[in-house]
């Protein structure tokens, strides 16, 4: 492990990894104005500022396959391992659109 953390290609890939996730956090949230506000942090310790309470939203992402954890009472953290693919970001991404397009605040308990 430690030779991969070592590996002088291994902080810039992280960096692109979580512009990647940044850049389709960003996109995705114009699809979903009514729960989400924006994007906050920095490299892979995001946040999804929600303009609902975050908590039942997260208790949906779990029912829906993915692990975040509510950050205080209206943010979504999103906190990936630094090794994550291109293809897990996609499909996170979607795990959250999808969750989202599904969610109803009324009924959130």
């Amino acid at each position: 492990v430690l030779d991969v953390v070592l590996d002088p290609a291994f902080l810039p890939a992280v960096r692109q990894r979580a512009d990647r996730l940044r850049q389709a956090l960003e996109q995705m949230i114009p699809n979903h104005d009514n729960l989400f506000e924006e994007v906050r942090g920095s490299g892979l310790l995001l946040g999804l500022k929600m303009k609902v309470e975050s908590r039942p939203f997260v208790a949906h992402l779990r029912e829906a396959g993915l692990l975040t954890v509510a950050g205080g009472d209206n943010v979504v953290r999103i906190v990936p391992p630094l090794i994550i693919e291109d293809s897990h970001i996609a499909e996170a991404v979607e795990t959250i659109s999808k969750a989202a397009r599904s969610y109803d605040p009324d009924k959130a308990a």
